[in-house]
């Protein structure tokens, strides 16, 4: 299959080309950041992508990605709020980084074959654990402003406290939302409360 790489480290897609390569797979192309990957022509079968990204993060690139093809995560998170979120928002695979070689090539085969994947050490963690994500999940701005707007205040005073724009206080808000899987301030403030953050 031809896979793309959405990683930014430098080394780590080098061991992942290697290893695709050893197990027959094509390298369409590769990105350091979702930004990159998702304004560059390329086609595969398959992205692997990482969740810790400088900009745009994995999760928010996930839906736009999968419109392209199919998603297989390949993150060191292995919380099971982010096993969760990642298939609620397409992927189609699951692997943490500590996997073996061949488990990824295992993953590969069954996303192939028109199958999910997860590896065998989620597995337990996603059934047993919290699927709703906690506050683990957000960036410490993203927390910031989710904790102001509930603790009462405005989005545009959220704003001022921070020391940000309006827009961009608006862009932490939606991001979060996103990443929660919740779809307005109001929900987004319960959900706060009830996580200790107002």
């Amino acid at each position: 299959m031809r896979v793309v790489l959405v990683e930014d480290h430098h080394l780590v897609r080098k061991g992942l080309r290697l290893l695709l390569e050893e197990g027959g797979h094509q390298v369409a192309a590769e990105f350091a950041t979702a930004e990159e990957a998702l304004a560059a022509p390329w086609e595969a079968e398959v992205v692997l992508l990482d969740l810790s990204l400088p900009g745009m993060g994995g999760l928010e690139a996930l839906p736009h990605l999968t419109r392209r093809a199919r998603v297989l995560v390949v993150s060191m998170h292995d919380e099971p709020a982010y096993v969760a979120r990642a298939f609620q928002l397409g992927a189609k695979g699951y692997l943490p980084k500590h996997a073996l070689d061949q488990e990824l090539l295992e993953a590969l085969d069954r996303l192939a074959r028109g199958l999910r994947y997860l590896h065998p050490s989620l597995t337990e963690a996603l059934l047993e654990g919290q699927v709703t994500p906690g506050p683990e999940i957000l960036s410490e701005r993203e927390k910031a402003v989710v904790a102001l707007l509930a603790q009462g205040y405005s989005l545009s005073q959220a704003a001022e406290r921070l020391g940000v724009s309006v827009k961009t206080a608006s862009t932490y808000k939606g991001r979060a939302l996103n990443k929660l899987g919740l779809m307005d301030t109001p929900d987004l403030v319960r959900w706060a409360r009830e996580h200790g953050l107002a």
